[in-house]
């Protein structure tokens, strides 16, 4: 798979690299949509796709371990109706490691960087779509901006307490959530975190098998070590009370989210009577069954425009 543009360096604040346009849309690649670009930020520089589109900003969030490439298909999906803006969190993708790991690595220090990437921007007022980590990372913005915040769609991402409790409660033993919070990963685990993410189909990905061995390993471990810890906000608190509009859009087969958790919640603010489940696709329903998943997203976009 073609990922010459992993490799293209950028030295200058605010570096951009216009991608050849016109191409058709590959896997794992934004080429022919936007252009990627970098900001430096208290953080570390970071590496995010936006196409400058007039209407609503959305911002999207990707998993542990994966890229902003993920967003491939929605990026197409909400092209010339809505301004994409995909970001790399830090240690992951094209964006830096983070300059303090401790700092950022965490659910607090990813919001951090998004609250200060979209400040440079001149985003005051955006969606939100996030994937698993990227979901996590959503509600914790929402419980610090939550006036910023035109609506959160999230998926494979259950609303917890901040707890070992609320962990278990949230989460499905699997092999896969063994090593969420590993430094290493084995090249099996590799392919596993990409089939599980992303969808069987990406487990030979060379963009995307490359994208999760170039993880910084802290981010992972860091992350965890601090979801444990209690440090993050009580997202299920936040996603029942919000009066943000918030969309649940879940795989019917995910394997590592209770989804009868996920659909129990007495949410404030749900904007559909209940979470989605959309048949045949697990944690990476995204890719699995985009269009699926692209209706109804966008659907809500319109929802909230």
């Amino acid at each position: 798979m073609q990922i010459a543009f992993f490799h293209c360096v950028m030295n200058i604040r605010n570096g951009r690299r216009r991608l050849k346009q016109h191409e058709p849309t590959r896997d794992a690649d934004l080429r022919g949509l936007m252009e990627e670009q970098f900001i430096d930020t208290s953080h570390g520089r970071i590496a995010y796709n936006d196409n400058r589109s007039d209407g609503l900003p959305v911002v999207m969030l990707h998993a542990n371990s994966i890229c902003k490439e993920s967003f491939a298909s929605q990026i197409s999906a909400l092209q010339g109706s809505y301004r994409t803006i995909a970001i790399d969190l830090p240690g992951h993708g094209r964006s830096a490691d983070a300059i303090d790991p401790r700092r950022s690595y965490s659910m607090s220090g990813y919001a951090d960087v998004i609250h200060e990437l979209l400040a440079g921007l001149g985003v005051q007022r955006y969606a939100l779509l996030g994937h698993s980590l990227g979901g996590h990372v959503a509600l914790e913005l929402l419980a610090r901006h939550e006036a910023s915040i035109a609506g959160l769609a999230i998926f494979g991402t259950p609303p917890i307490e901040n707890s070992i409790e609320g962990l278990m409660a949230g989460f499905v033993p699997s092999p896969e959530m063994a090593y969420t919070g590993s430094p290493e990963l084995t090249e099996e685990q590799v392919s596993m975190t990409a089939a599980m993410a992303l969808g069987h189909e990406s487990r030979d990905s060379a963009f995307f098998l490359a994208a999760i061995r170039r993880t910084d390993g802290r981010a992972r471990q860091y992350m965890m070590e601090d979801a444990q810890a209690g440090n993050t906000s009580d997202q299920r608190k936040i996603a029942e009370t919000t009066q943000a509009p918030l969309l649940i859009v879940n795989g019917a087969d995910d394997p590592v989210i209770n989804l009868d958790y996920i659909d129990s919640l007495s949410y404030t603010n749900l904007a559909t009577p209940k979470p989605v489940r959309i048949d045949g696709a697990g944690h990476g329903v995204h890719r699995e069954k985009a269009d699926e998943f692209n209706a109804v997203f966008k659907a809500f976009l319109q929802k909230i425009s």
